[in-house]
Parts: structure tokens; C-alpha cells; sequence
């Protein structure tokens, strides 16, 4: 049926947006993560002997305080799935895998086909995450159910039960500090980093201190809201026409060429491929009812997964074996956020945790791996050391 989202959902959405101060990236996968939840499992795509649901795991990533994270989801959530999807199951607060179970069975229990469809809202990732390591099978759970695959569980004193249909998505705020409240190993080896969307923002991009909204933006929101509900009524395979298979396909083969050589990415990159099929057939549903997957969006997500791999390891810089490690994330992610900076400036700034011993040696061995370069300035007579990072494309 017709759309009220001429230019598509997503585009719509970033208009209605933008006179709000949080980014348009978190704009943009909020947006992508609310039609993640609309799907459900109701559409997918047929793949390697599988079913790929566009379901998926987006967390937004800044300093405290950077990007209004917990409002860009709030808007996505409260004024946008809540109204289009009034019956959706959204869970909040500290979770457990009880208390998860208990989601899942009362949305499967008021569906006729036992679909279990579950979004967990979390604006604050602390709070999820002291239910994530307080319970040490909750990421290995999170990262089974990822699959939509049917789940067994035994909760005390009762026989292993199954919930055969679930589909859990999840949209939640976070910063670095918080995203890895556990253990390195836990978050990586747990295979859980591999399963996540980490919308990193370095920075805000605009300051806006009193949004308002317009009639316009009201009558963008009713018809963002419309086209949800009619997403919603969605089902079926996707069809993967010939062009698309083929710029897939050419992909695949050279996809390790331009891939950061942080390990903390490797199990990003190892899921790749599946999360650019699962954002391709959201942005196809954001347009237009076919469920055509075409080559505009295989490289449509191409590009957007790209600018994410950007700032991908300022989102994982809390993960470290030790805390030399994660103090010289915070100064190569300091360096990178300015583009350059004179040596004193970055000592005061960290003086807090480090010595001037301890940065000579992290920015030695920034220069070593070639993420930084520096400069000798004389200004009025005073000689001034400054680093500069060096940009990599993806």
C-alpha cells in the first residue's frame, strides 16, 4: 500500500529529528533499529541452509554527558514504536535471564503463532549490564537467542522448557566505561561483541538548547507512526534479486582488504556479512513493501556499517587485558577526537591518571603503530610539541 513516508522512513525520520541536539547518526540507527523491532521475525531472508531475521543488538556509545543517546532512543521508542506498536513487549530495568524468560513467554503466550518478540529498551547500559555479569550465562544466552533459534531453558526446580520462536532486539545507550563492565574475556571470547551494533559518537555534532517542535514535525511524526504500523503488517521471505547477489558476492571476496587490524573488531568483522544482510532488508521496508533486496541496499549498508567501523574501537575502548592498554585507548581516542594537540594540553588533560612518564611511553607506541604523527612549533619564541592523527579510511 502507499507509503505517507514519501522519501522512505529513515529519511523521514532524520527530517522530524532534526531540530532535536542529538546526532543524526544516532538519529539514523535509532530509526534503523525501530523498524529492526516492527520486523520482528515476521520477515527473512533465506541464507546458507538458515533464516536471517533483521532483528539486532544496537547500543549507542559516547562519553557521558556527548550525543543526548538516552533522548535519540527515547523519541524512537516512546513517541515512535510505542504508538505505532502499542502491543510490542519493550522491557526496561536490570535484566536476568528469569526475568527475560518471563517476557518471552507472555509475548508468546498472546500470539497465535508463539512468536516470542521481545525489544529490551535500555537508556542506561549500566543498569542491563549489572544483570549482564552479575549472571555469568546471560551474555552466552544473549548471544544464542541473537540467531532466533529455538532456545532451552531450565529456571529452579522446574523441568528444561523451550521457547521455539523467540526474536529479541535490543536498543540501548551506553559508554565505553559501561559497555564493558565484565571482563575482557567475557565480552570478546563470549563471542557477545560480535553480536552487537556499537554506534560510536566522539563528539556532538550540533547545540541546540531548547528544541522545539513544529506542526511540521508533528505531521512527520503521524506519518512516521502510520508507516510503522503498516511495516508491522510485513511478512514473508525476502527475494535477493540477481544484481544484488552478484555486488554481495564481489564484496565478500575482498572483505578483510580495508579491515581495522584491532582484534577487538574481529569478531565485528567475522558477523559482518550477516548484519549487512539484515540491515539491507530494513532499508528496503523503509522505502517500499516488495521485500526486494537490491544493490542499492547491499551498498547502502555497506556505507553505513562503514562509518560506523570509524569509531568502532573508541567504543571498545574500555575492553583490555590490563589498564595500560585501556589508558592508551583514552589518549589515541583523545588525539583522534581533536584531530591534533600539543603535548601539554593532552598531560593536563590526563593528568588525573597518568604521569608525563606514562604518556611518553603510550604515545611512543602510537607513533610505532603509525596512529599518530607529531611536530615541532615555535610560536613567540616558545617551541610547542603537538600530535596529530592520521586518518585511515576504511
Amino acid at each position: 500500500m502507499p507509503r505517507e513516508c514519501k522519501t522512505g522512513f529513515i529519511n523521514q525520520y532524520i527530517a522530524y529529528t532534526r531540530p532535536q541536539q542529538s546526532p543524526t547518526l544516532f538519529h539514523t540507527w535509532t530509526a534503523i533499529s525501530t523498524i529492526a523491532s516492527t520486523l520482528r521475525r515476521r520477515v527473512w531472508i533465506e541464507w546458507d541452509y538458515l533464516q536471517i531475521y533483521p532483528n539486532l543488538y544496537t547500543i549507542l556509545v559516547s562519553a557521558s554527558g556527548i550525543g543526548n543517546k538516552s533522548t535519540a532512543i527515547k523519541i524512537g521508542t516512546e513517541r515512535i514504536l510505542r504508538k505505532a506498536m502499542p502491543d510490542l513487549a519493550i522491557m526496561r530495568g536490570k535484566l536476568s535471564m528469569p526475568y527475560l524468560i518471563e517476557w518471552m513467554n507472555v509475548a508468546q503466550s498472546k500470539n497465535p503463532d508463539k512468536l516470542a518478540e521481545v525489544t529490551i529498551h535500555c537508556s542506561e547500559f549500566k543498569v542491563f549490564a549489572r544483570g549482564a555479569y552479575s549472571d555469568s550465562g546471560l551474555i552466552e544466552d544473549l548471544t544464542d537467542l541473537y540467531d532466533c533459534g529455538p532456545f532451552e531453558y531450565r529456571l529452579k526446580n522446574s523441568p528444561i522448557s523451550i521457547v521455539e520462536k523467540p526474536c529479541i532486539n535490543i536498543i540501548a545507550a551506553s559508554t565505553p566505561e559501561w559497555l564493558t563492565t565484565g571482563s575482557a574475556a567475557d565480552f570478546i571470547g563470549g563471542g557477545f561483541s560480535s553480536r552487537i551494533v556499537p554506534v560510536a559518537l566522539l563528539k556532538d555534532e550540533k547545540s541546540i538548547s531548547r528544541p522545539k517542535m513544529t506542526q511540521i514535525e508533528r505531521d512527520l511524526e503521524a506519518a512516521l507512526i502510520i508507516d510503522l504500523n503498516t511495516i508491522s503488517k510485513l511478512t514473508g521471505p525476502f527475494l535477493m534479486i540477481q544484481d544484488a547477489d552478484k555486488y554481495f558476492d564481489d564484496w565478500y571476496k575482498v572483505r578483510t582488504k580495508y579491515q581495522n587490524p584491532d582484534q577487538r573488531m574481529a569478531g565485528y568483522y567475522a558477523k559482518k556479512h550477516t548484519l549487512v544482510l539484515k540491515v539491507a532488508m530494513i532499508l528496503s521496508v523503509s522505502i517500499n513493501d516488495d521485500l526486494v533486496i537490491t544493490e542499492d541496499h547491499i551498498e547502502s549498508a555497506l556505507q553505513l556499517l562503514g562509518k560506523l567501523e570509524l569509531n568502532i574501537p573508541f567504543a571498545f575502548q574500555g575492553v583490555a587485558w590490563g589498564e595500560q592498554a585501556k589508558f592508551q585507548d583514552k589518549v589515541m581516542m583523545k588525539i583522534q577526537t581533536e584531530k591534533e594537540i600539543g603535548h601539554a594540553e593532552l598531560l593536563q588533560h590526563f593528568h588525573y591518571c597518568m604521569t608525563g612518564n606514562d604518556l611518553k611511553q603510550i604515545i611512543q607506541t602510537l607513533l610505532d603503530e603509525d596512529r599518530i604523527e607529531f611536530e615541532r612549533r615555535t610560536t613567540t619564541g616558545r617551541q610547542k610539541l603537538v600530535y596529530r592523527w592520521k586518518e585511515v579510511k576504511p
